[in-house]
């Protein structure tokens, strides 16, 4: 038969029965501070997962990832409630689609618009409702495809038959490679280097070209030398047949790469015509009420009460071209930052038309006055100036 504490204190001699009380007294104190140590181990777990949004870009280089640096430092500590911005090393837009979907602990994804179309029709039944389940915040950018060759390649045709790096597999850059030497007919041999890898092999001649899809300028091209003797081969309806360059129009949208992106590559005055698909910040549709879908609308009101922030000259240059408002066929956008959108409608509207009304007053000045034109980097710069004095003299008016 087994007795309490209590009537072995009674049975016991004095000199036991207080070392059997300080016995106990420290067992239910050290049981205390277990417990205290439970429980705000608990509570601290819990809010950290609940302040915390992740950001999945791709290499350390890419202007995915600069994107989602320049969205941690720009917002973390600003919300009174401690929200975190944690940007993740990806594997690519192809990825980043697929990880927002079905990978625990990814909240929010940089991804080429038109992975949506590529899963469907990969996998129709497993991809049938991704319109509904991954939605997205904004347009980011256009991503302009690169095309780096040695001086022997002239143009898109030279390629045929020769070996040509589409860094990883299922990232945007071999996707959108895929895409536009299909729609060319320019059969190549694709390889799968890492960049530093493919700009050596490049150099020894190994490989013909190196292609990259991305927002410029690119930092993978900042160890490039101009006496590596490389350039960016330009993509025109004037050195391709007209029906080829049709179908790839219906993919992507004309763009150009410019002296001041690439210095080194690109000569003065002049530029590099190409083409463009468009970057979103895609996230998982989480129910609504639900944490996940609370946690993320936090992070969408932060984000674009304070997008202003990011067309500091500190941030990545691609910043400027981004519009809130901007939609993106095929995509659904995420609730919250479509009500953001509808409740701020009259200030998008007047910053498109302000942003559209200085270029042709720079477009006409220029062309009155007979001064040199502004590169666009200057004008970019006069019009951050223009807006900050702008804001300052609505502020004044207002009080």
């Amino acid at each position: 038969m087994s007795i309490g504490w209590r009537q072995c204190l009674k049975a016991a001699p004095k000199h036991l029965a207080i070392a059997l009380l300080l016995a106990v007294g420290s067992s239910t104190a050290a049981q205390s501070v277990e417990n205290t140590y439970a429980l705000k181990h608990r509570d601290e777990k819990r809010q950290a997962n609940t302040d915390t949004v992740t950001i999945i870009a791709s290499s350390g280089s890419s202007t995915y990832t600069r994107f989602a640096e320049d969205i941690q430092n720009v917002l973390d500590g600003l919300d009174p409630n401690g929200l975190r911005v944690l940007p993740m090393i990806g594997r690519g837009g192809g990825q980043n689609f697929h990880d927002v979907l079905f990978l625990r602990g990814v909240d929010i994804g940089t991804t080429d618009a038109d992975y949506l179309r590529y899963y469907k029709q990969k996998d129709p039944a497993l991809y049938a409702d991704a319109e509904q389940r991954i939605q997205y915040i904004a347009k980011l950018f256009n991503a302009e495809f690169h095309v780096l060759a040695r001086g022997d390649i002239k143009s898109y045709r030279d390629l045929r038959g020769k070996k040509v790096n589409f860094w990883k597999p299922l990232s945007i850059t071999a996707m959108a490679a895929e895409n536009i030497f299909r729609a060319l007919d320019i059969n190549v041999v694709a390889t799968n280097f890492d960049n530093d890898l493919a700009i050596e092999k490049l150099r020894s001649g190994e490989i013909a070209a190196v292609v990259r899809m991305g927002g410029a300028p690119h930092n993978d091209y900042a160890a490039v030398k101009p006496e590596d003797g490389f350039h960016l081969v330009a993509l025109t309806d004037a050195n391709l047949p007209k029906d080829k360059f049709a179908n790839l129009m219906q993919l992507y949208v004309p763009a150009t790469l410019k002296h001041e992106q690439y210095p080194q590559l690109i000569p003065d005055g002049e530029q590099v015509p190409t083409v463009a698909g468009s970057v979103v910040l895609a996230v998982y549709a989480w129910p609504e009420h639900s944490e996940g879908y609370q946690r993320i609308a936090n992070f969408v009101k932060l984000f674009f009460d304070n997008i202003d922030r990011f067309a500091d000259s500190a941030r990545h240059p691609k910043w400027r071209e981004v519009n809130l408002a901007a939609t993106v066929p095929g995509w659904t956008r995420f609730r919250p930052a479509q009500e953001w959108l509808d409740s701020h409608k009259a200030e998008t509207a007047a910053a498109i038309d302000m942003k559209h009304d200085f270029e042709v007053f720079m477009r006409d000045y220029q062309k009155s006055s007979g001064k040199r034109l502004l590169t666009s980097a200057e004008q970019d710069a006069l019009y951050q100036e223009f807006l900050a004095w702008w804001k300052t003299q609505a502020h004044r008016a207002r009080n």
